[in-house]
C-alpha cells in the first residue's frame, strides 16, 4: 500500500512496567498513516543503553525509510537514547547550541551559567541535524544512516506532537506517494459474521483495508474500521464509499444493515 515503511520506538522502563500508556506510539501510528506511510513494527525497550543499541541495530538491519525514536532525551542517568546513537553510529555525542542559546533566553540565565542538565538535554549526535523543541528543551536529532533517516524526539506527547508536526510530518509528505483517509461505520453483525463479508470487500476493492473492532461491540452493533489509500484524500474517500457500498449489498443479502457510526 505504501512506500513508506516506518518503524517506532518508545524508550522507557515506566513504559515496558505498564505505569505509563505508550500514547506517542498510538499518536505517530495515526499520522504517518494518514500522511500514507506504513508503520511496520512498533517497539517498547527499557532504558539500558545496550537494549536499546540493540534495538536500532535490529531495526536499521529492516532497512525501514524512517525510524522515530521517542524518549530516553531527559536530564537522567536512565536517558540513554543519545548514547545508544552514539554507540550504533561511531560517533561523538555534541551539544546542540541553538538549544543552548533559547534555553539561555528562556529561562532568563547566561549561556554559561545554566545548570549542568540543561547541557545534557540538549546533546545530540555529531553530523546530525538538530532541530528546536517548539514546546521544550531537548532537540530532536535527524541522523541520515544510508537507507534509514533515524528521528530521536523527547518522550512527553505535547512534544512529540509538536515536534512531529513541525517538522517530521514534511518530511515523510514529501516522500510519500499515498495519502489515507479512514471512516467508522457499524454492523448489526459479530465478527464471525461480517468476516467473510469484509474478506470479500478487501478482495474487490483495491488499496482497501477494513478491521472489525471487537472490543468496542456495545448493543448489537459491532464497529468496522475501513482505511483507504491513494494519491490524495479525495481518492481515499471514493475508494471508502465504494467499500461500504459493496458491504451495504452483501449485508442486506443476509438480511443484515450497516450504518453511519
Amino acid at each position: 500500500m505504501s512506500n513508506l515503511n516506518v518503524e517506532i520506538i518508545s524508550v522507557g522502563n515506566e513504559l515496558c512496567l505498564g505505569r505509563v500508556q505508550d500514547t506517542n506510539s498510538f499518536w505517530l501510528a495515526d499520522r504517518v498513516t494518514r500522511i500514507g506511510g506504513t508503520v511496520t513494527r512498533i517497539t517498547c525497550v527499557r532504558d539500558d543503553e545496550e537494549e536499546i543499541r540493540k534495538v536500532l541495530e535490529e531495526s536499521l538491519a529492516r532497512s525501514p525509510r524512517f525510524i522515530l525514536i521517542t524518549g530516553g532525551l531527559g536530564p537522567t542517568r536512565d536517558d540513554k537514547t543519545i548514547d545508544a546513537i552514539s554507540k550504533l553510529t561511531n560517533r561523538h555525542t555534541s551539544i546542540d547550541d541553538a538549544t543552548i542559546t533559547r534555553t539561555s533566553e528562556r529561562k532568563g540565565i547566561p549561556k554559561g551559567e545554566l545548570p549542568p542538565h540543561y547541557k545534557r538535554m540538549a546533546r545530540t549526535i555529531s553530523g546530525a541535524k538538530a532541530y528546536l523543541n517548539p514546546v521544550g528543551v531537548s532537540p530532536t536529532t535527524v541522523l541520515e544512516m544510508e537507507r534509514t533517516t533515524i528521528v530521536a524526539m523527547p518522550g512527553p506527547p505535547r512534544e512529540v506532537q509538536a515536534i512531529f508536526e513541525a517538522y517530521i510530518s514534511s518530511m515523510m509528505a514529501a516522500e510519500s506517494k499515498h495519502r489515507s483517509h479512514s471512516r467508522r461505520i457499524l454492523v448489526d453483525m459479530v465478527e464471525s459474521e461480517v468476516e467473510p463479508l469484509i474478506n470479500q470487500v478487501m478482495s474487490e476493492v483495491a488499496e482497501i483495508y477494513m478491521k472489525p473492532l471487537i472490543s468496542q461491540y456495545s448493543n448489537g452493533l459491532l464497529p468496522v474500521e475501513i482505511v483507504a489509500f491513494g494519491k490524495n484524500e479525495e481518492s481515499c474517500k471514493v475508494i471508502i464509499e465504494q467499500a461500504i457500498r459493496l458491504l451495504r449489498r452483501l449485508a442486506s443479502m443476509k438480511g443484515r444493515r450497516v450504518e453511519e457510526e
